[in-house]
């Protein structure tokens, strides 16, 4: 069973309401604030799964993501793989 299956998420802000942060990564999509944020809202997802399902998110399970992220390099898809840091190292 993958570890997420359950977990708690924060939520900072709401949508589109992006005051206080500046943009970082438009690529990535990452937001980050000078200031101390404080969570809106807090809930707990017993099935992270049957959430994702819910919203008609499509869940590819692989063995490794080194076939993906070479195939992406090929590409002018905008797509970060920052964190490939963290994938098990090619086989």
């Amino acid at each position: 069973m993958c570890r997420f299956h359950s977990l708690q998420i924060k939520k900072i802000r709401r949508g589109n309401d992006i005051q206080g942060f500046t943009l970082q990564d438009q690529n990535a999509g990452y937001y980050t604030s000078e200031t101390m944020q404080y969570p809106i809202a807090k809930f707990e997802i017993a099935n992270l799964y049957e959430e994702l399902f819910k919203r008609n998110v499509e869940l590819r399970v692989v063995d490794s993501l080194w076939n993906i992220y070479d195939e992406i390099q090929k590409t002018t898809l905008n797509w970060s793989m920052c964190r490939m840091r963290f994938a098990q190292s090619r086989k």
